[in-house]
């Protein structure tokens, strides 16, 4: 029925405009005065000059938006309305017959005034790939941007929500409207009795050749480095007994607790067992000897320096030993691969009281998540969007380098909510953060700082302005005297304009 009724209104437009052709010829050369003008009216409301010299920035109209595809579009990141005039409404009807994108169903609401036709006026991001937003406290960033992005787009998502505020306001309408499987996963129980529930190791093959890269990246997730190590051999160093002994559970395990990452902490924290799984390590031939391989190098390490990096080892794995956490990983209420289906969306629930002791929990969540996304091989039909509130609490986290320049062939979307440039600066030092800033749109809003104020300055560029300046000037002189010569006079006129 809506296809059919899609044809008609198409065919009674093409008849208008054909009329409308139709009287301009019959009444030429007096329509060609008309239509003079209407363009002449247009060209004043424009502005007649707009001089680029050197290059002039301006703000964005209507018609900007309309080319960038950042009006009437049906997706992307909500940045604002933009209020429309009757004419540039009735404009967006009908061109919604004509889009190929929009289905009949959309197209026969839109133009009688449905929903399609109430978002006319929306500004989406909907060519952006990954955004990057910067607003200070309590300016307004949830209900303004994270809320409506989630109310309104139909694509998997993984959400850092660390008050359940996110998940209480949009997970029932999604599990509703989108029909997705919601996951929340909230150990300290904010806003679940029956949370769900997520160990990483229930996913890595033990057949995979990969494996141990699967176990490597898990171990940089969960060792935070600051930026500010005077030596980085103890992280390094803690990193490699951690994705050993991770490899080793992979491979021996048995699938249920056993092979979960409690079981890793508790090799790593008792003596005995640790030196049993460097003696198994030492006698496998698992992955062509590369487990092997790995315990050899752990028995490098002695007295005191092997306790100094276990000292550091029990530090960065100190977020695994509480109860809350323990529960939370011992085994997987549901697989992250799924997230590709383009079905699901995972909330990640911690309290802010417990940010700064849970952050490796954090990384581990995001890292292990992001590489179940890639796992699925290349595409872009199914994105999935991560949207991580009060991002500098990850610090610098290598599964986000890799997201920001090379998962977007495999669907991966970030959004990632800074509070200001000086935070992300302290989370890619040294110059890095123009890596993100070249590859994700930037948006700002309740700016309240000196250097983000200077850096949208910049941003927004210089704009040409015209300004008309003039002086006249006229003189008179006289001259006369005595005797047989006549008197003489002269007199001088000059006049400047200058733009």
């Amino acid at each position: 029925m809506y296809a059919l009724s899609r044809v008609l209104l198409v065919c009674a437009s093409v008849a208008c405009l054909s009329a409308a052709l139709f009287c301009l010829a019959v009444m030429w050369p007096t329509s060609a005065v008309f239509l003079a003008v209407i363009a002449l009216g247009s060209a004043a409301r424009g502005g007649w000059n707009r001089l680029t010299t050197l290059g002039s920035a301006r703000w964005a109209d209507s018609r900007d938006l309309r080319r960038a595809r950042m009006l009437g579009a049906s997706r992307g990141i909500i940045v604002g309305r933009l209020r429309l005039h009757r004419r540039e409404i009735i404009f967006d009807r009908v061109r919604g017959l004509f889009a190929p994108g929009t289905n009949a169903h959309d197209a026969c609401r839109n133009f009688f005034g449905g929903r399609l036709a109430k978002d006319s006026g929306l500004v989406r991001l909907s060519q952006s790939t990954h955004v990057a937003a910067f607003a200070p406290t309590g300016a307004g960033k949830g209900v303004s941007l994270v809320v409506p992005f989630l109310l309104t787009s139909p694509e998997s998502a993984v959400v850092v929500d660390f008050k359940g505020e996110l998940a209480t306001l949009t997970a029932h309408h999604r599990q509703k409207q989108f029909g997705h499987r919601t996951v929340i996963l909230d150990p300290f129980r904010i806003v679940s009795k029956m949370p769900d529930y997520y160990n990483p190791l229930d996913f890595i093959d033990r057949t995979d050749p990969l494996a141990i890269d699967q176990c490597n990246d898990l171990a940089k997730a969960m060792v935070v480095r600051t930026g500010e190590e005077r030596e980085k051999h103890w992280d390094d160093s803690a990193e490699a007994w951690i994705a050993a002994v991770l490899a080793t559970i992979v491979q021996y395990g048995d699938v249920g607790e056993s092979r979960s990452i409690q079981t890793m902490r508790e090799l790593l924290s008792d003596p005995a067992k640790l030196e049993l799984a460097v003696k198994l390590m030492g006698e496998s031939d698992c992955w062509d000897g590369m487990l092997r391989r790995m315990g050899g190098h752990l028995r490098h390490f002695v007295d005191k320096e092997k306790s100094s990096v276990l000292t550091t080892v029990g530090r960065h794995l100190r977020f695994l030993d509480t109860v809350a956490v323990a529960e939370n990983t011992r085994g997987s209420s549901f697989n992250p691969e799924k997230l590709r289906d383009g079905k699901m969306t995972v909330y990640l629930i911690l309290p802010p009281d417990h940010l700064r002791a849970q952050a490796g929990l954090l990384r581990l969540w995001i890292s292990s998540m992001m590489r179940a996304v890639v796992k699925g091989g290349l595409q872009e039909t199914s994105l999935v969007h991560f949207v991580v509130d009060e991002a500098a609490s990850l610090g610098h986290l290598e599964a986000i380098d890799d997201a920001i320049d090379k998962y977007r062939a495999f669907g991966i979307r970030l959004m990632l909510i800074y509070q200001s440039l000086g935070q992300l600066r302290r989370c890619f030092p040294e110059g890095q953060e123009q890596t993100l800033l070249s590859n994700a749109t930037q948006v700002f809003f309740g700016v309240n700082d000196n250097q983000t104020a200077e850096h949208v300055s910049t941003r927004l560029g210089d704009s040409t302005i015209l300004v008309q300046s003039g002086g006249t000037s006229s003189g008179n002189s006289h001259q006369s005297g005595l005797g047989p010569q006549a008197a003489s006079s002269s007199a001088s006129y000059n006049a400047s304009s200058n733009w």
